[in-house]
């Protein structure tokens, strides 16, 4: 697919290497204007020296920036450009059968595409399931995180900790725990809830259900850091003002806190919609589209049909690459439309 990633995290080992190298040109500055003041130097060893500590800092830079530009040229804008190019040729992994096949694929698409229309259809009904619970529930637990309690560290570490695992890993765990012969099925069966094991994925509903739970479990925690980040910058003043003038819990909450941070809550909610509309291997890993391909998401279904190794026979990889380009532009829309719509988000505060 052909989605860029737009959380960019640095990693902490590089801050740490250039934190440690600050400190490293702090005290050659500190040695050298000593120096200058002992009148062992000159001014113009000391400009001398000063230049050679800034064009060091500068090739630092640019080594510090190259290694996500090569990954953004190589992993993410080569493949898009290669998609795009691809998207108008017949291409089946045979260069001699390759042809040019003009607007072809792309008017397949909008004629005879109805499986690829109906995944997008789950895919918003998945994503209007997902958020209203996702985002309130993490935006509530990081309010009860920021007050300081006891292990609240513990539990911030434990709710970030399945945002670290693979979401194909995540597909197997839920997969197996809401197999007919699972630990769902198993304590229900226990507690005389239910008289013969429940086929989670032999329903449309049922399998949304536990694709949402999933989905929600292995996503919410990361939203939790973000909210929780936001409210340590809200000023408690504005809370003894708030106490003050007669605010109860739900007043500060609305009338404080929700504008304080309208500015953070507008971004958190556009990567959690990205988020969840490139949704992809932990639908094949978890339903692979079960029942009879009614719970695939758009990328789901990209993958399914036209990426070798999961498709089928032999898949024409030009089409797959026309339903990546109009994927892209439709994820592209909706996230303008949406900044479009919040706008009066970051006009709270």
């Amino acid at each position: 697919m052909l989605f860029d990633n737009p959380q960019r995290i640095i990693p902490q080992w590089i801050i740490s290497l250039r934190i440690i190298y600050k400190i490293m040109i702090a005290k050659e500055v500190g040695i050298a204007m000593k120096t200058v003041g002992a009148g062992l130097g000159r001014s113009k060893n000391h400009t001398g020296l000063l230049k050679k500590i800034k064009d060091s800092d500068r090739i630092q830079c640019y080594l510090l920036i190259a290694l996500p530009l090569i990954g953004f040229f190589v992993f993410t804008l080569y493949p898009i450009l290669w998609s795009a190019v691809k998207s108008f040729y017949y291409y089946d992994l045979v260069p001699s059968n390759t042809r040019f096949v003009g607007l072809k694929n792309f008017i397949t698409l909008f004629t005879n595409g109805e499986d690829y229309w109906k995944a997008w259809l789950f895919t918003f009904k998945y994503m209007f399931i997902k958020l209203p619970i996702e985002i309130p529930l993490a935006l509530i637990l990081a309010v009860f995180l920021s007050k300081n309690l006891k292990l609240s560290g513990f539990f911030r570490n434990m709710y970030y900790l399945p945002c670290v695992i693979s979401m194909a890993i995540i597909g197997i765990i839920f997969a197996n725990i809401f197999d007919p012969f699972g630990i769902v099925n198993a304590w229900l069966l226990k507690l005389n809830v239910i008289t013969e094991p429940i086929d989670w994925f032999g329903d449309t509903n049922k399998a949304l259900f536990v694709l949402v739970l999933g989905g929600i479990w292995s996503s919410f925690g990361t939203n939790v850091v973000y909210f929780t980040a936001a409210l340590s910058n809200v000023p408690k003043d504005l809370y003894e003002a708030a106490e003050i003038d007669g605010a109860g819990v739900f007043r500060k909450f609305f009338s404080v806190t929700v504008p304080m941070i309208s500015n953070v809550f507008q971004t958190i909610l556009l990567l959690a919609i990205n988020g969840t509309l490139r949704t992809g291997e932990y639908i094949i890993v978890m339903t692979n589209g079960a029942p009879a391909g009614t719970t695939l998401t758009a990328e789901a279904y990209v993958m399914k049909s036209f990426l070798p190794g999961f498709s089928t026979g032999t898949p024409d990889l030009g089409y797959g690459c026309a339903l990546s380009v109009i994927s892209s532009i439709i994820c592209a829309g909706i996230g303008l439309l949406y900044l479009r719509a919040s706008r009066k988000m970051t006009e709270l505060y």
